[in-house]
């Protein structure tokens, strides 16, 4: 189900133009965006609401937001080569049916923020080519699967989590029940100095059996 975008209400994705064409953001560098207009309505660095695949992203740099880095509402764009840093609430986030390819995306949390790459709202989206790096998640973690549903493509990618104990989500953290038939992992590694546990949360223990099902795929 569609909601509207949580900052204005007459915005809201649906499936009738998947094809639309947005034009062309190339090159850009969204920096110290963000801004909390009241609770449960914020700004991200970069809003994409329910964006058709005529249109082309590429090439962003997304840093210090006061929210999420980039978040998408639905829609089949395809993003490549992104990178997210300092952001204080997640770094990727996607909702509401999302389900195109992002290709080449690089997150590094240091000090700030949530979960590296949030999903909710029935997507299953593909992620091919990524690397991110958590020093620190408040919560969340570096891949959140947020409720029940919630599924994903994971391809040629690295999660190197360095949290230490007491900061909440690993690697790939989990709130309700995934769902397994919609989600693989291909050629991914997961990674880091932390002494907590890779997976975490609800789906933790058929994310990992998943995990291990695939091709390529290594823990250490």
């Amino acid at each position: 189900i569609n909601t509207p975008y949580e900052v204005n209400g007459n915005f809201i994705s649906d499936d009738t133009n998947l094809a639309d064409n947005s034009g062309i953001l190339r090159h850009v560098k969204i920096l110290n965006s963000g801004i909390t207009m009241q609770e449960d309505k914020e700004i991200n660095g970069l809003s994409l609401i329910g964006v058709g695949s005529g249109t082309v992203i590429e090439n962003i740099t997304v840093d210090l937001s006061d929210d999420d880095g980039i978040e998408i509402w639905g829609g089949p764009v395809d993003l490549t080569n992104i990178t997210v840093t300092r952001c204080t609430d997640d770094y990727f986030d996607i909702d509401d049916g999302y389900s195109g390819t992002v290709k080449n995306l690089t997150i590094r949390q240091e000090s700030l923020g949530n979960a590296a790459i949030e999903m909710s709202g029935d997507t299953a989206a593909t992620f091919d080519g990524f690397t991110i790096v958590q020093d620190f998640s408040n919560k969340e973690g570096g891949i959140f699967f947020k409720k029940d549903g919630i599924g994903g493509h994971f391809m040629n990618g690295t999660v190197t989590d360095n949290n230490e104990i007491g900061e909440l989500g690993g690697a790939i953290h989990s709130q309700g029940v995934a769902d397994i038939a919609n989600i693989s992992f291909e050629n991914v590694t997961l990674n880091g100095t932390s002494t907590e546990p890779r997976f975490t949360g609800d789906s933790n223990v058929t994310l990992e059996a998943e995990f291990n099902a695939g091709t390529g795929n290594t823990v250490n």
